[in-house]
């Protein structure tokens, strides 16, 4: 074989597969070893363990219904949360363990990459889904942004299958006829989280608030203020007395 042929063998779908394959491999890998690094030991470790073991069993649960999953509205709520890097750690822990029961193959590294993505793209736009303290979600926003990657992520994945095609065309009349579940995906995407985003939102919130003091220190100066208002008001309250204390009725009765 020259090095012609394994040009031309480079630019078929085939070829573009296995080198995709590879790049998305290397990635993979990448963020495996950074990742590695950057999680400590101990709280933070467990709770990426926990996260990613509740959105594998929700994946696996979902299982049944046609490409509806809360896997990605979770990716979204933890990089909105946590930052870019632990939804990574997530996001591969995820795609290993669900795939685990569900099937592996080179789509596992597609789908890793795919829900890193989505978690590093609630954390880059996370003011535009949160109000201005933090302490509430835009449901519109979040809304949308889910219903886009519902699309991104199946195309993104897809792109595994090349090889299974032999043209471009039969990879897009593939890409075409999975439009339905793909649309399945995104308005799934979308009522989980008009029903779960709220919710999620003020546990990971409370928790981001608890460990402040650990390893986020990038709460906003204003939260802490109003927080600490918030907190001398309620002891002010507490420690007014009742005016009408000790003073006896006119007309006898205690």
């Amino acid at each position: 074989m020259t090095f012609a042929d394994i040009q031309a063998w480079a630019g078929t779908p085939g070829g573009i597969a296995v080198w995709l394959t590879i790049f998305f491999g290397f990635i993979f890998c990448s963020l495996l070893l950074s990742v590695d690094r950057g999680i400590r030991l101990g709280r933070e470790a467990a709770l990426i363990a926990i996260l990613a073991a509740v959105a594998s069993a929700s994946r696996v649960l979902f299982a049944a219904l046609p490409n509806v999953q809360p896997v990605t509205l979770l990716l979204l709520m933890i990089g909105l949360h946590l930052g870019a890097r632990r939804a990574a750690a997530v996001a591969m822990l995820t795609a290993l363990i669900s795939n685990m029961a569900l099937g592996h193959g080179p789509w596992t590294f597609y789908q890793a990459i795919a829900w890193a993505a989505v978690g590093s793209s609630a954390a880059l736009f996370r003011p535009l889904l949160v109000n201005w303290d933090g302490t509430k979600i835009r449901i519109g926003s979040m809304a949308f942004l889910a219903f886009i990657w519902g699309f991104l992520f199946d195309w993104t994945v897809s792109l595994s299958a090349l090889a299974l095609y032999q043209s471009f065309e039969a990879f897009l009349a593939f890409i075409i006829a999975g439009l339905v579940f793909d649309a399945l995906h995104a308005v799934g995407n979308v009522l989980f989280t008009i029903w779960l985003a709220p919710s999620l939102h003020h546990l990971l919130w409370l928790h981001r608030r608890h460990e402040a003091g650990r390893w986020l220190g990038n709460i906003s100066d204003e939260t802490l203020k109003r927080e600490v208002f918030i907190a001398e008001a309620e002891a002010a309250a507490k420690q007014l007395k009742d005016p009408l204390a000790g003073v006896a009725r006119l007309d006898g009765e205690n």
